[in-house]
């Protein structure tokens, strides 16, 4: 994996640096930069894999050098320390970040998702929906999401998700309407992204819409009937907690 490090404090290159090269990873770091209008020509110039930039710089911020870069024949891992939901919503689609101070373990975790991908540069879907969210942090959440599908980057209205199934390391999502898509996330990452909005795991292979909700039958084990059909099983746990839910809604 070649390497470009990008980040207006000194000290953070370098000790980015230091972890890269502490793992058991062939990561070859290309260059550093402290002065990031200095970096787009040799970005436009050079062939390499990822691109570790941070977000908040004077003078020219992270979205303003990819903005003068143009074309993305690479990818990017976003380095920040701030903690906005919008960042964490999209880790599962595949844009990624690392939080300061950053972990060893979490840097590895990023070069091993990198390596998992088909699609390795980012997308310009992807960019300009994240920088939409970052930019205007607000405490309504998240409208959309962008979905990473053998094709690209889908961007899909949350409210239309009915449902979404653990299939390994995939997860398949039932749209409203009846189209889905399956996507290479893990559904513990779909469910830290979908929970703000809404979302519950009832099964350990099973996320859903409640707002699709259509019926909760008890007999034979327990299972949520969906507005697409689906007979989804519930653990006991959970179908209490949604039968608890619903019974506050009504007495409002």
């Amino acid at each position: 994996m070649k390497v470009i490090l990008i980040d207006d404090e000194k000290y953070a290159t370098e000790l980015l640096a230091i972890k890269l090269r502490k793992l058991a990873m062939d990561v070859d770091i290309l260059a550093t930069f402290q002065q990031p209008e200095l970096a787009v020509d040799y970005i436009r110039q050079t062939p390499f894999d990822i691109l570790f930039l941070d977000i908040e710089m004077p003078r020219l911020n992270g979205f303003d050098l990819l903005e003068r870069v143009g074309e993305f024949n690479f990818d990017v891992i976003f380095t920040t320390a701030y903690d906005q939901y919008a960042i964490r919503a999209f880790r599962f689609s595949a844009l990624n970040y690392l939080l300061k101070p950053i972990q060893e373990s979490e840097l590895k975790e990023s070069l091993d998702l990198w390596q998992q991908r088909r699609t390795r540069q980012l997308q310009v879907s992807q960019f300009a929906l994240f920088k939409e969210y970052y930019q205007n942090p607000s405490p309504v959440v998240s409208t959309r999401v962008a979905l990473p599908t053998h094709e690209g980057h889908e961007i899909v209205i949350i409210t239309n998700i009915v449902r979404c199934t653990a299939d390994a390391s995939y997860t398949h999502f039932y749209m409203d309407g009846g189209h889905s898509l399956l996507i290479c996330r893990t559904l513990k990452e779909v469910e830290q992204a979908l929970e703000p909005s809404g979302f519950v795991r009832v099964h350990h292979s099973h996320l859903i819409n409640p707002a699709y909700l259509r019926k909760i039958v008890k007999q034979e084990g327990g299972y949520l009937l969906m507005a697409d059909g689906a007979q989804v099983p519930v653990t006991k746990a959970k179908r209490d907690y949604l039968l608890e839910q619903l019974s506050n809604i009504e007495r409002r």
